[in-house]
């Protein structure tokens, strides 16, 4: 008994539109993760200072985060300051 592989030919131009989908959809699913931390973020700054001290964060690391472009995500920026501030490489 053998087994044999079947092949199946596709056109070129299917294999493009195959991998522009994939793109596509990986593009939109970053845009809409950011667009949902953005929100997230606005959400941190309605919260009282001294839980965002104990979060490690300031309320001007929150006007920080939000006031970079669009794609950039500003959940990841807070991050980054809040790690920069624990190991005493952020000034403030």
């Amino acid at each position: 008994m053998t087994i044999t592989a079947r092949q199946t030919t596709t056109h070129p131009a299917a294999g493009r539109l195959v991998a522009g989908t994939r793109v596509f959809a990986t593009a939109a699913r970053a845009i809409v993760k950011t667009m949902i931390n953005r929100r997230r973020v606005h959400r941190l700054a309605d919260m009282p200072d001294y839980v965002l001290k104990d979060i490690g964060i300031r309320r001007d690391d929150i006007s920080v985060a939000l006031g970079a472009e669009w794609r950039e995500d500003p959940s990841y920026k807070l991050a980054l300051i809040a790690a920069q501030r624990r190991r005493g490489t952020l000034e403030g």
